[in-house]
């Protein structure tokens, strides 16, 4: 399952808008890290729902249409629990949307409706974390797995490229959008990790999870369940 996690979690960068265009469709993402087939009614319209909002200059208030979208998704999976009952995985990956659109303040920012989009392609255009993405589509098995059906474990083993360049695209996004917004920017940041501290904290507390992730994961990605990168990541 922890496969599910680690795999399922990079619907959510993809999430993370950025203006460059993806040759990947939100079903074959899905069919490629092998999530199970009930998952992909309420997964695949959230996922390019929130892409959407966050890439689409015609949508307004886009941390709103967020938020609501998540929502959505929640009263989706809610509805197919008995069916499809992965609400676990749904809270472990989606921690960090959770966590932002249920801020007591309501968590729209008129600049990070602005903001987001840009400084994700101005960082995207330098860690060119799109291109890497489309390149992983590129190969042969993984075009199968898109087509049919996927494994987690064998998708994680091919993101060593991918997690080089997030580990350029997440301090570029980080230093942009604090820049731009201040602590809005840090708030959505401090959010957006929280999924890998919640990992950090599986890891620490079943000791056997750790040597099996260092293992099967690249070593590029070990950077996601460090705590003091993430430290950094959340720090102001």
């Amino acid at each position: 399952m922890i496969f599910h996690y680690f795999a399922v979690f990079l619907v959510g960068i993809l999430a993370v808008p950025s203006n460059a265009a993806l040759s990947v469709t939100v079903e074959e993402l899905i069919n490629a890290i092998g999530a199970p087939k009930c998952m992909q009614k309420c997964v695949n319209s959230f996922v390019l729902n929130l892409y959407d909002s966050m890439t689409n200059s015609s949508v307004q208030s886009a941390t709103r249409v967020m938020c609501n979208e998540y929502y959505n998704f929640i009263e989706c999976a809610k509805r197919d629990r008995l069916v499809c009952p992965y609400e676990v995985v749904y809270n472990y990956t989606f921690e960090g949307l959770n966590s932002f659109c249920s801020e007591k303040e309501t968590p729209h920012s008129q600049c990070l409706d602005s903001k987001l989009s840009l400084v994700a392609k101005t960082c995207d255009n330098k860690c060119h974390l799109t291109r890497q993405i489309d390149d992983i589509f590129q190969r042969r098995t993984i075009k199968i797995m898109a087509k049919h059906s996927g494994n987690p474990q064998v998708f994680v083993e091919n993101l060593t490229e991918f997690c080089q360049s997030l580990s350029c695209f997440i301090p570029c996004f980080k230093r942009n959008l604090e820049h731009e917004c201040d602590k809005d920017g840090h708030r959505f940041l401090v959010h957006a990790v929280k999924p890998f501290y919640s990992l950090v904290r599986a890891m620490k507390k079943h000791p056997k999870i750790k040597p099996l992730i260092e293992k099967k994961v690249p070593k590029t990605c070990h950077f996601l369940f460090n705590k003091a990168v993430l430290d950094y990541y959340t720090s102001y």
